[in-house]
């Protein structure tokens, strides 16, 4: 069910992990504006840059219109039944299935995937316990001229020192530039100033084609469980964005292959889907979330040891964090 008509315009960076690419059902090379192999790390406070090189992509640039539109062409040719311009007006479960209420009329199923994202209105209408944490977040589309745009292509920038708890990113595209920031500390007027400074530390202070975005995203996850009469959360919606990073897509991608797994392993029968669905969650995402947490906290909540670390490790920790984004480590292996 969709309230939106496919493909729309999705605010993300777009950036594509190599773990997330890995772990993809289909081959969504088609919808692939450019792979970067080269990731450049910028401690600006201090003046201090890494650079690291892989020889597969560390980060795939798409747009999400086009990239969430590949998937559901790939679920439709797998037998899936698409409801868009469908809006979700109320969530009544009842003892064995769940109604949806929508404006097209009402729906009824054994069980309901919300997967409607951080401001999830199914989570809330079945009162769904949550106590994430929300940030802010700004992305502005920068239209730049091709020679510019040929000089940012293949590498991957994030700039940390831009704000206090915070940081930036800049993703090259085919046609133009994403640029984001993020705030660990909800203080969204803060990241307006900031990403102008960002422009114009990357020499695009003087364009006036910019598409301007906000949006929000979970950096802890729900207090769980993260299932309820029927109800299963993924993605956004359950809190599973990296708390580093803030990155979403492998989080979404890899909750929802575990709640599809626990519905044809606990053959729809709800205590048994429930069963297994918190136990994949607890010991496959729950502790890598715990530990990127520990990172997240040493990069944001204490500038003083995060530059000591960085004077005395900065290509080691730049590259560890590569190894993660690429799926060859995990933040357990780091904490």
């Amino acid at each position: 069910i969709e309230k939106a008509a496919l493909p729309r315009y999705k605010t993300c960076g777009g950036g594509i992990i190599g773990r997330t690419i890995q772990a993809l059902p289909i081959d969504v090379r088609h919808v692939i504006e450019q792979d970067c192999h080269t990731a450049q790390l910028h401690v600006v406070s201090e003046g201090l840059s890494f650079t690291t090189h892989r020889s597969v992509p560390i980060v795939s640039m798409t747009m999400r219109d086009q990239f969430d539109y590949a998937l559901l062409s790939a679920a439709q040719a797998a037998g899936a039944v698409l409801y868009q311009r469908c809006a979700v007006e109320e969530v009544s479960p009842k003892d064995d299935s769940v109604t949806v209420m929508t404006d097209k009329g009402a729906m009824m199923a054994r069980f309901l995937v919300a997967a409607d994202g951080a401001l999830s209105q199914v989570a809330r209408k079945v009162g769904m316990a949550d106590g994430r944490v929300l940030i802010p977040a700004l992305e502005y589309e920068v239209m730049l001229p091709q020679e510019r745009l040929d000089r940012l292509r293949g590498v991957a920038r994030f700039d940390f020192g831009i704000l206090p708890h915070g940081y930036a990113w800049a993703f090259p595209k085919q046609q133009h530039l994403s640029i984001g920031i993020l705030s660990m500390v909800q203080r969204e007027h803060e990241l307006k100033r900031a990403i102008t400074q960002y422009l114009d530390l990357l020499g695009c202070g003087d364009l006036t084609r910019i598409d301007r975005h906000g949006f929000v995203i979970p950096i802890r996850p729900r207090t769980g469980p993260f299932m309820k009469n029927r109800v299963l959360v993924v993605g956004d919606a359950a809190g599973f964005a990296d708390p580093v990073t803030g990155e979403g897509i492998s989080g979404a991608l890899r909750s929802g292959q575990l709640a599809a797994q626990s519905l044809i392993d606990g053959n729809l029968e709800e205590e048994a889907v429930q069963g297994k669905y918190t136990r994949s969650v607890t010991e496959s995402l729950m502790p890598e979330l715990r530990a990127g947490r520990l990172l997240a906290r040493l990069l944001y909540d204490c500038p003083r040891l995060r530059s000591w670390a960085f004077l005395r490790q900065g290509q080691r920790l730049s590259e560890a964090v590569t190894d993660v984004m690429a799926g060859t480590r995990t933040y357990r292996d780091l904490a």
